[in-house]
């Protein structure tokens, strides 16, 4: 429940309205609702996934970005595919 400044218990959490599921699906796209088995399988997949990540950065070998070079990878990586769209539109 929020407290008198708007927030609840957690003040960095993000504020919710009525339109965030609007908001979600205009960025994600529809939501399914997953059946308990659906839900089951997709918690054991992230549960490995986390578990292989986990794994691969104990090894000596590792690879480590910080932001700023994951951030500038993604934004060539985008610029990129832009080039590339716009490309195919000509």
């Amino acid at each position: 429940m929020p407290g008198s400044d708007g927030f609840g218990e957690n003040p960095q959490a993000p504020l919710e309205s009525d339109d965030d599921h609007i908001i979600d699906e205009s960025i994600f796209g529809p939501q399914k609702v997953l059946t308990a088995e659906e839900q089951a399988e997709y918690d054991a997949w992230f549960i490995r996934q986390v578990e292989k990540a986990v794994e691969y950065s104990k090894q000596p070998d590792a690879v480590y970005s910080d932001h700023e070079d994951v951030m500038k990878r993604m934004w060539e990586r985008l610029e990129r595919r832009i080039a590339e769209a716009q490309k195919s539109e000509d």
